[in-house]
């Protein structure tokens, strides 16, 4: 009954979606389709849920002027990708731009749903863009190959505007990084939510998104990160360049893992509630710029080993910067105290309106982020929001939760 309803589906959507984007996919074998991809290629998804029990396997290339796409048929209608292997998508071609739909992993076994995305070698330009991404230990998942002797990472991918996040602990002894990205250069990680990323099994480590093996030029900008959100428990930190370090010369960029990341930058974050531990960790991360964060009940930031050296500048950061085995960090005109309960009275509620506008003012210029809310230059003030009364980090996350599936 339910291939009937599909093919139904596809009758009624071939006449526009198929002569405007190229072709439609009805049914679970996506492979079936993305195998003949080609450069400037669409792929349209017709309404409904579709369950992947293997990789869909994005091996072909597009190019800058012709990227190949895939996304939903129908916006305005969910389209449902369940995964129940490994990995959803292997990503290994390059540009490819995959948008707007829910990947929800459903696998009996935690470890076995690891990757909705995994991008890899040769998967330069790649663009996750507009998903929501449910119920993974690493959503997403960046690393490189070796072919002939050569290394390859994925450079230049762009990660923005996903929601990423579990609906219960991860009962499993594998890393937990929504975001896990080991090598590769010039990664966007820009408007992301991520919360909820426990893990239940191993060291209760986890981390909401890292860079580290030697990549470099990464920038996280305008991402809201909530450690703990639906649910309390394990060791979570927030955004890190190096997270928990990779030591075998074989999967660092270069064959070096002397660095974890090198000219890293955080801008104009919000990272909360990670009581356990800090809200950013760098770990041999050279030339770090951070730049109008605002991160509130965690631990603060460690800035460790000696390969580590970051600057702060307009940030507001509860709790405390700390250099650990030989990190430096320098500061200017950050605000930074071991509690900011005064300031930020409404907390609890995630209203993040300062009770008096003056304690976030008297920027250090020349160091400037842009507004988490508009995307807009800020120049005189600290933190992630210019005007926190305008934009309501409640308001935002209220509408996750309403629109959470069930």
């Amino acid at each position: 009954m339910r291939m009937i309803w599909q093919a139904f589906l596809a009758v009624l959507l071939l006449s526009t979606a198929a002569r405007a984007d190229g072709v439609l996919i009805f049914s679970n074998d996506f492979n079936r389709y993305l195998s003949t991809a080609k450069p400037g290629d669409v792929f349209t998804v017709a309404p409904g849920v579709y369950q992947l029990k293997r990789s869909a396997k994005l091996m072909a290339s597009g190019t800058r002027e012709e990227p190949i796409i895939i996304r939903p048929a129908d916006p305005t209608k969910k389209t449902t990708i369940l995964v129940d292997t490994t990995i959803g998508f292997a990503v290994t071609g390059a540009h490819w731009i995959i948008e707007g739909f829910d990947i929800i992993g459903i696998c009996d076994n935690d470890s076995q749903c690891e990757h909705a995305f995994h991008i890899t070698g040769h998967a330069d330009d790649t663009v996750i863009r507009n998903n929501r991404l449910i119920d993974f230990n690493a959503a997403i998942k960046g690393n490189g190959i070796v072919e002939g002797g050569q290394q390859y990472f994925p450079d230049r991918v762009i990660i923005e505007h996903n929601q990423i996040y579990n609906r219960r602990p991860r009962e499993t002894r594998n890393p937990v990084a929504p975001l896990d990205v080991v090598g590769g250069r010039f990664w966007t990680v820009r408007q992301n939510f991520i919360a909820d990323f426990e893990k239940a099994g191993g060291n209760h480590i986890s981390y909401a998104g890292f860079l580290k093996g030697n990549s470099d030029n990464g920038l996280f900008e305008r991402n809201l990160v909530v450690c703990e959100w639906r649910f309390k428990g394990g060791i979570r930190l927030g955004l890190s360049f190096g997270g928990g370090g990779t030591t075998n010369p074989q999967f660092c960029q270069g064959h070096s893992c002397a660095l974890q990341h090198y000219k890293g930058v955080m801008r104009s974050n919000i990272i909360m509630n990670c009581p356990a531990d800090v809200g950013v960790y760098l770990n041999n991360a050279a030339n770090t710029i951070m730049v109008n964060n605002t991160i509130l009940n965690t631990k603060g930031v460690d800035v460790r080993f000696n390969g580590s050296f970051a600057l702060f500048a307009n940030n507001i950061i509860e709790g405390r910067i700390k250099s650990r085995d030989d990190g430096n960090f320098r500061e200017e005109h950050d605000l930074v105290e071991e509690s900011l309960s005064d300031t930020f009275p409404n907390l609890a509620r995630f209203d993040l309106t300062p009770a008096d506008p003056d304690d976030v003012e008297g920027a250090a210029h020349g160091y400037n982020g842009v507004d988490f809310c508009t995307g807009q230059i800020q120049e005189d003030a600290k933190g992630a929001m210019a005007v926190p009364s305008k934009c309501s980090v409640q308001a935002i996350l209220d509408k996750y939760a309403a629109d959470m599936p069930k």
